[in-house]
């Protein structure tokens, strides 16, 4: 989903700026995002502290552009674990079904890195959008019609407030996997059997 915040920021160059590894990760500035200083950092909140949001908020740590102020998981062990991992004090962490609107109804935050279940990502994507946060969603972005529809909004609604909403899904643009597509509309891999 391409929701770009400005023509000077567009979507090859945020996602040239933000691979690292396999999943991206964000590196647009605070000069960028708010029009502040360009060497602070983006406060940057975590929504699913598994395994997979543990690592994708470690990669946003290694980046260094980012201070990581707030963590929410249904699962109080899991964030216990991201508190202590990443040095947040209990007034950092949100717990239930409501955590991610918790942690962002506190403020204090500029950007949220969604990566909880997607039955969760409509509700969740739209409470950091009309709050005023940036948006890493992982995939799936949403497990119906109506949550597509309702993540296509919210991507439509971040564009228009110079938001950057990104879905981390990159793998299409990997030069092999362009490649076998290529090879596969050319005729050269046989007929299709399962995909």
């Amino acid at each position: 989903m391409n929701t770009s915040p400005s023509p000077d920021l567009s979507r090859r160059h945020f996602i040239a700026q933000t691979s690292l590894g396999l999943a991206s990760v964000a590196t647009l500035s605070r000069a960028v995002a708010q029009g502040s200083t360009a060497n602070t950092r983006l406060r940057l909140g975590l929504v699913g502290c598994g395994s997979r949001g543990q690592w994708i908020l470690n990669l946003f740590t290694e980046h260094g552009g980012y201070e990581v102020v707030g963590v929410a998981d249904y699962f109080p062990a899991a964030v216990a674990s991201a508190a202590t991992k990443f040095k947040l004090t209990p007034g950092q962490t949100f717990t239930g079904l409501k955590c991610a609107e918790k942690m962002i109804a506190k403020g204090g935050l500029d950007a949220v890195a969604i990566i909880s279940p997607p039955y969760f990502h409509p509700a969740q994507a739209r409470a950091a959008v009309d709050a005023g946060l940036h948006v890493y969603l992982a995939k799936p972005t949403a497990v119906d019609v109506p949550g597509c529809h309702s993540i296509a909004d919210t991507g439509t609604l971040a564009r228009k407030k110079g938001l950057t909403f990104l879905v981390d899904f990159q793998t299409r643009t990997n030069p092999f996997y362009v490649e076998a597509v290529g090879r596969l509309h050319a005729g050269t891999m046989g007929d299709v059997c399962f995909g």
